[in-house]
């Protein structure tokens, strides 16, 4: 599992610094994914402890509520003046996005936490920087170099790396 997971460390690396071999510079996005990774690791704890006494539907159904709380006070300060999209095609897109990302996967998530170990559910964590590049290919059309392709499939061979290793390790118990 160590072994899994340096090998998708050194793949965030890449992803983050685009291959070049500096410092990382701290900026808003990497404290951004930070933030999201260690919300996302209490997250994991909180509904694995939840779902053993309280329904998904309801764990689903509160986290958003409160996810919802806790972000419309950054609307305000991210977006000065507030600007509303008036096309159909951005309603459209986030209601989607709303349902799918919000409702189907995030019930389905805590359906199954209660099943799975909460350290191996955390190292799905390291895919966040793939997902994010990922997204902005596919949202802002904004190219991946071959060393951020390089860092992404480091951090999907070590994240089913230590998945893998831990697999045998549970069956040979």
């Amino acid at each position: 599992m160590l072994i899994g997971s340096v090998i998708a460390i050194v793949g965030i690396y890449f992803v983050v610094t685009k291959g070049e071999f500096v410092a990382i510079a701290v900026d808003s996005g990497l404290l951004w994914i930070v933030v999201t990774m260690v919300t996302f690791a209490i997250m994991i704890i909180m509904t694995r402890v939840l779902s053993k006494r309280v329904s998904p539907l309801t764990i689903t159904l509160y986290s958003n509520i409160i996810g919802f709380a806790v972000g419309v006070p950054f609307i305000a300060v991210l977006d000065h003046p507030i600007r509303v999209s008036t096309d159909l095609s951005d309603w459209t897109f986030l209601i989607v996005t709303a349902i799918v990302v919000h409702g189907i996967s995030a019930l389905i998530w805590n359906q199954n936490i209660r099943y799975v170990d909460a350290s191996k559910a955390s190292i799905l964590s390291n895919l966040e920087p793939f997902v994010a590049m990922l997204m902005g290919l596919i949202l802002l059309y904004k190219p991946v170099t071959k060393v951020e392709l390089m860092g992404s499939l480091l951090i999907i061979g070590g994240v089913v790396l230590s998945t893998f290793q831990r697999n045998i390790k549970v069956r040979s118990e």
